[in-house]
């Protein structure tokens, strides 16, 4: 298959965030994660002159309590997002919302301020972000300002942004909150997100915010609508809250229709009031610690422990890369980032290596299906060979690479909950009952 290759640009490595910020001021659009970035200038649906890569300054990955506020860097990766104890604490409905982005090859690599940046219509953040009333810090050359989450978004991949990036996100403590995302094909954005949060004493609601997302090209709040109202049958107000919303220009999205969402949104209104009224905690896989990802600031990169040069123009992705230096275990799917054929591990995370550019891996270590196998058969290669968890094999290299870092890293037991919301890659001959059990399978080889 021919490589699909984005239009030409300078490339900028950001070492420090004011080299980036200049660059920024200068023109050059941010590359955090890119993992929508990256698939829109492949698709040609957008170019640009020069592209400035902020992705590995740490400097912008934290999570901190300050006062009333949470705080976080804006290059937290969504898994991140998801997994990090004082995130799941503070702000369940956020973590919800990040646990509920694509698969976690996406997760391991897109961005909080990446997400908010690109402003599609239904992306998961802006919602709970909206509901929590948080404020977005925007930093750039002359300084730093602070923008209410529902003023950040102007309207569709539009927003108040000039010339700055986005550095933090402040979010304040609600007692009770709840997201929930429908949404019609695995790895894909939602149809709808809705996030609800309130602030109760004696079981009556003293405050209260509600958000919406993927109904209109923005998305849209309703503040106070459920104050005063008991706990008990807090969803009734469901229909109250549908009529409140600020009025604005319908979205359609490639899954559903306007009119199917209006049908449907009632519905996940009741079920995420359902939730903030119940209290429920939010109970998945939490860490300590935030992914780092800088490099070595070589120009080499190691596949599979071997060294090889990176000297390719800057928007040959890693997949074809990979592929000219030998490496042809690394398929070609949907070129879209959404299939998972051609996830590899960068220093051991799953990620897609028709997201990235070749030269963001420079300095790091890339393994490839082989790599796992330098010492014999990898747990998760024997138990996929053990089930028969694969029939043409074409994706099946991208599956195990996906689950190993899955279960080495995310969720060694393979609950069914995490897993649905994690592994998502597409397999096109075959179903997925042996590829589940293989799972399970590589499950128990490495808890032993």
């Amino acid at each position: 298959m021919r490589p699909a290759y984005p239009p030409q640009f300078r490339y900028i490595k950001a070492t420090s965030l004011a080299e980036a910020l200049e660059a920024v001021r200068e023109g050059a659009t941010p590359l955090a994660g890119g993992q929508s970035l990256s698939t829109l200038l492949k698709l040609r649906l957008l170019s640009v002159e020069a592209l400035v890569d902020i992705f590995e300054l740490d400097e912008l990955r934290y999570v901190e309590r300050r006062g009333d506020r949470l705080a976080l860097g804006a290059l937290l990766v969504h898994n991140d997002v998801a997994m990090h104890r004082e995130v799941v604490s503070w702000a369940p409905a956020l973590s919800e919302a990040a646990w509920r982005i694509a698969d976690i090859q996406v997760r391991n690599r897109g961005t909080l301020g990446g997400s908010l940046a690109h402003a599609d219509p239904a992306a998961n953040y802006l919602p709970p972000l909206m509901a929590l009333d948080a404020e977005v810090v925007l930093r750039g050359r002359g300084g730093e300002r602070v923008v209410r989450a529902e003023e950040f978004v102007k309207g569709p991949y539009y927003t108040v942004i000039d010339r700055e990036l986005v550095a933090e996100v402040r979010v304040p403590r609600w007692e009770r909150q709840a997201t929930v995302v429908f949404k019609i094909g695995g790895a894909s954005y939602p149809s709808l997100v809705v996030a609800a949060a309130v602030k109760v004493s004696e079981g009556v609601v003293t405050k209260s915010r509600v958000a919406v997302g993927g109904y209109y090209t923005r998305p849209v709040a309703v503040d106070k609508a459920l104050d005063g109202a008991g706990l008990k049958g807090l969803d009734s107000h469901a229909e109250k809250i549908l009529d409140l919303l600020p009025q604005d220009e319908p979205y359609e999205d490639p899954h559903l229709s306007f009119e199917k969402k209006r049908r449907l949104l009632p519905q996940l209104l009741a079920q995420a009031l359902r939730r903030v009224a119940d209290g429920a905690e939010w109970r998945l896989p939490t860490r300590d610690a935030i992914t780092k990802w800088r490099g070595n600031g070589g120009g080499q990169l190691l596949l599979n422990g071997r060294p090889v040069e990176v000297d390719v123009e800057p928007r040959v992705l890693l997949i074809d890369f990979l592929r000219r230096a030998g490496a042809t275990e690394v398929k070609r799917g949907c070129d879209e980032g959404r299939c998972g054929a051609c996830t590899v591990l960068i220093d051991g995370k799953a990620v897609k290596s028709c997201t990235i550019f070749a030269v963001q891996a420079k300095g790091h270590e890339v393994t490839t299906v082989k790599g796992l196998s330098q010492d014999g058969l990898n747990p998760v290669q024997k138990a996929f060979l053990e089930e028969y968890a694969s029939q043409c094999g074409y994706c099946t290299h991208g599956f195990i690479l996906a689950v190993y870092h899955y279960l080495k890293d995310v969720d060694p037991e393979a609950d069914p909950g995490v897993l649905k919301m994690s592994i998502r890659n597409i397999c096109r001959c075959t179903g997925y009952v042996n590829i589940l059990r293989a799972i399970k399978k590589a499950s128990s080889y490495l808890r032993r």
